[in-house]
């Protein structure tokens, strides 16, 4: 059993919502909570750890100041709108601090996320069987089938080299038919607008690259201005650099000591992975550019939230490794 006064929990959602009443037929996989759910789940935070900002974790590593008992720090990675206008209000009202690590390509732009972008296209497919690029002959006739054929096409893509995924993507828009348009993905992301206004009302953001690559998949020159050129986006936009960072897609596979080091380079504090949490609080002072973080998905509900909290999950993957 792990002493969380000794351990710094941060919990990492991407959107907050019922997929099932989303009309932008987007990556079902990314929705971590119902809002009834996270409402839940962050009144056991408040309860159970002492919530932290990320700008509190921050000045302990400056400083050596010690946190709060049993800290706790709420990440959400993307940049999707749910997270100032449905996560940030539940947050706000139990004076629970948060931050979002933003991909600066998509906010304010209506660009899609390639796993929103194929999910648009597969589940408007007219067909019920088609050849997918990268999966070859798929059954689509229930939304079901059409659902896991986006999850498999996305998993399929990531392990392409990053050049090579939006090509991938528009080939799989023309296999089925499909041109998605303009204003399919308009309000899912947010606008830098509604970023100045969260930061005033004290939400913090960080980075989360430009495009969302995944970082090992670029050429070392081109990760590196992935980085560097989110900072540069931040900081002309909001006033002053940021402090966090959060690696796409997150494993140790997906990152490594030179982008760490760029991550520095950059004017970046901190950095967190999806490595299973929590951390050691020394582990955070002496790597705090690979700080672990517990992924929330849809399937967890109390009791394995809970046993995420007291390692479970780390505990399991430092088996499979």
């Amino acid at each position: 059993m792990i002493s969380q006064s000794d351990w710094l929990t941060v919990l990492c959602y991407h959107r907050i919502g019922n997929p099932d009443q989303d009309s932008s037929c987007s990556y079902r996989p990314n929705f971590s909570a119902s809002i009834e759910n996270f409402a839940r789940q962050m009144k056991i935070v408040s309860t159970l750890f002492t919530p932290v900002s990320l700008r509190e974790v921050a000045q302990s590593l400056a400083t050596g100041a010690s946190l709060p008992k049993r800290p706790a720090l709420i990440t959400f990675d993307d940049g999707y709108k749910d997270n100032g206008y449905v996560a940030w209000p539940i947050m706000r009202d139990l004076g629970i601090p948060g931050v979002v690590f933003l991909a600066t390509d998509h906010i304010g732009t209506g660009k899609p996320f390639i796993w929103d972008y194929a999910a648009y296209c597969i589940q408007n497919a007219c067909a019920d069987r088609a050849c997918i690029p990268l999966l070859g002959s798929r059954n689509l006739s229930s939304l079901q089938d059409r659902y896991a054929s986006t999850i498999a096409w996305v998993e399929a893509s990531k392990r392409l080299p990053a050049e090579q995924r939006w090509p991938a993507a528009e080939a799989l828009a023309s296999a089925l038919g499909i041109l998605p348009p303009q204003s399919a993905f308009s309000g899912l992301y947010l606008s830098w607008d509604e970023v100045r206004q969260l930061a005033r009302e004290g939400l913090e953001f960080g980075g989360h690259t430009c495009s969302h690559p995944i970082l090992t998949r670029l050429p070392v020159a081109a990760a590196r201005k992935e980085i560097i050129e989110c900072q540069e986006r931040l900081t002309a936009e909001l006033g002053r650099p940021a402090i966090g960072f959060a690696y796409p897609n997150g494993s140790t596979k997906d990152y490594d000591d030179g982008h760490e080091c760029a991550v520095y380079e950059a004017g970046f504090a901190i950095a967190f992975t999806l490595e299973p949490g929590p951390s050691r609080l020394y582990e955070v002072s002496e790597r705090p550019t690979a700080v672990r973080r517990i992924d929330v998905g849809s399937k967890d509900n109390i009791p394995r939230l809970m046993a995420k909290f007291v390692g479970a999950a780390r505990l399991a993957s430092s088996w499979k490794h």
